[in-house]
């Protein structure tokens, strides 16, 4: 109860913070450094208070000079704040609607250029993915998809919705795919049950899509997969 309480209090006091300063910096540039450093900060703050230990791998597969479309799989809300807290890279996320609706999470989502997917219609989403990826061309930001759309309660992976996929395609953006382990145990879904352990993720070798067309989203999807499979470690999904 005392972890959960002073996680809580973190959590409410660093999005404050660190939200209505985004939103200001928001205001003058979306895709600044400023931002970047403040959502830093609001993940490892409440990753510290939380007493969460993370353990990365592969990070020298990236170049923080290029732009990527990291795909990962899904296992809880503090998937989130570990790819914020420890990829060093300008980065949005695909992010449901109803977390914009959140006062000032959600002004702070809208005023830093989150990318606000409705999944109840189908033409709706594709038209905010389709501006999106001209936003971030243009801005040379990354992109983060959890395409299986909602947490993982028994560490299993569920299905892939092709989305992310789609745009890392049509932007001939690579496509980095990201393992996660562990986190559903540091808070499961549907659970206000918060344990201090151990997240580990694992950043693949980015998967050049600069000759995949539209036809090809399926293969380059499983690829994807079975990459992120392969780097899932079993020690820390199973207690």
């Amino acid at each position: 109860m005392i972890r959960i309480s002073l996680t809580m209090v973190t959590i409410i006091v660093m999005t404050l913070i660190c939200g209505f300063s985004a939103i200001v910096a928001g205001i003058f540039n979306p895709y600044s450094r400023v931002v970047y450093y403040l959502g830093h900060l609001w993940s490892r703050s409440i990753l510290w208070i939380a007493g969460t230990r993370i353990i990365i791998e592969g990070l020298s597969n990236i170049d923080t000079e290029k732009q990527y479309v990291f795909i990962g799989n899904h296992q809880s809300h503090f998937d989130v704040l570990v790819v914020f807290s420890r990829i060093p890279l300008i980065m949005r996320f695909l992010t449901k609607k109803e977390l914009f609706r959140i006062p000032v999470f959600g002004w702070a989502l809208s005023a830093t250029g989150m990318i606000k997917i409705d999944r109840a219609d189908h033409e709706e989403s594709v038209k905010s993915m389709n501006e999106a990826l001209e936003v971030i061309r243009k801005n040379r930001v990354s992109l983060v998809v959890f395409p299986e759309g909602t947490r993982s309660s028994d560490g299993q992976m569920g299905q892939f919705k092709k989305g992310g996929f789609i745009m890392a395609i049509k932007g001939k953006i690579p496509v980095v795919p990201i393992s996660i382990s562990g986190s559903r145990f540091i808070l499961p879904k549907h659970s206000m049950r918060l344990k201090a352990g151990t997240i580990k993720m694992v950043i693949g070798k980015p998967i050049d899509t600069s000759d995949f067309k539209y036809t090809d989203r399926s293969e380059l999807m499983a690829k994807t997969i079975s990459i992120i499979k392969e780097n899932i470690d079993i020690r820390y999904n199973e207690r």
